[in-house]
């Protein structure tokens, strides 16, 4: 009975869940200019030296907290 007599309010669900995913889908790949987006190249090809830099530190400098 489920599918003989409802059928078509299955076909109308599934219908609106196809909407709402591709709908979901295009809001998630619009591009915005203020968003950071993740460069795998770029990350991948990246060197040790751009990464990680040595300072030099002041002995018994510590922090101020007060400031």
């Amino acid at each position: 009975m489920l599918y003989t007599d409802f059928v078509h309010y299955f076909q109308i669900s599934g219908l609106i869940l196809l909407v709402a995913m591709v709908g979901a889908i295009l809001l998630t790949f619009r591009k915005k200019d203020n968003l950071k987006r993740q460069d795998i190249t770029k990350q991948v090809s990246r060197e040790r030296e751009e990464g990680v830099s040595l300072k030099e530190v002041e002995s018994f400098k510590g922090v101020n907290l007060n400031d």
